[in-house]
């Protein structure tokens, strides 16, 4: 009998280390409330060369433009911002009645395959195969800007397990038929809701 209340409490131990350890990871830096991604630092605020294709991108590397790993405990963050303007051939920015599947957006770990055009081939609504490697996608969103998603406004959960590499800015096939050639970003955001608050801007 002793054995077997022996057996049943080491089992609830495991259970609980268990449950305990499905939190967010336990990372070294800072615990920020809020990081602005300093955009100013950036080599270009839009694709330099014009869509041509759908599932066409451009990409954002934070080499340079964010804190270091260590510097910030990224698991701390809970949400991820981005607001975007879609622009035409001539630069003018574009307006629909409503944005949904015009555009998509996938905040990636690591760049390397993606730029050198490896195995983490870019992502698209198929996602998967053809698509980024799932382990290598901290978050992936479509309809940015549109109704059906809330990225540009409160933000899309997140939960990091390291500090994000880049950010892939996307248009979809319904987006490059009404014109989109060229998307600008204008602000990106991680932040934790438990602290602050966009409620607010929505």
């Amino acid at each position: 009998m002793k054995k077997f209340v022996v057996i049943i409490a080491i089992i609830a131990i495991i259970v609980l280390a268990g449950c305990a350890s499905t939190g967010r990871p336990e990372l070294p830096g800072e615990k920020l409330d809020r990081l602005d991604v300093d955009l100013s630092k950036l080599p270009s605020l839009r694709n330099a060369n014009a869509f041509t294709k759908a599932w066409d991108d451009f990409i954002i590397d934070f080499e340079g433009v964010l804190p270091e790993a260590d510097d910030v405990n990224w698991a701390y963050f809970t949400r991820f911002k981005v607001v975007i303007d879609m622009l035409d051939a001539n630069g003018n920015v574009m307006t629909f009645a409503d944005f949904n599947n015009m555009a998509m957006m996938t905040l990636v770990y690591n760049l390397e395959g993606i730029v050198a055009g490896g195995p983490d081939v870019r992502p698209n609504l198929r996602g998967g195969d053809p698509g980024i490697n799932i382990g290598n996608a901290a978050q992936k969103q479509f309809n940015l800007m549109g109704s059906w998603s809330n990225v540009h406004t409160r933000g899309c959960m997140i939960a990091l397990r390291a500090r994000p590499a880049g950010l892939l800015l996307q248009v979809t096939g319904e987006g490059h038929r009404a014109g989109i050639r060229h998307i600008q970003i204008k602000e990106a955001i991680f932040y934790n809701d438990d602290v602050i608050s966009f409620e607010d801007e929505d």
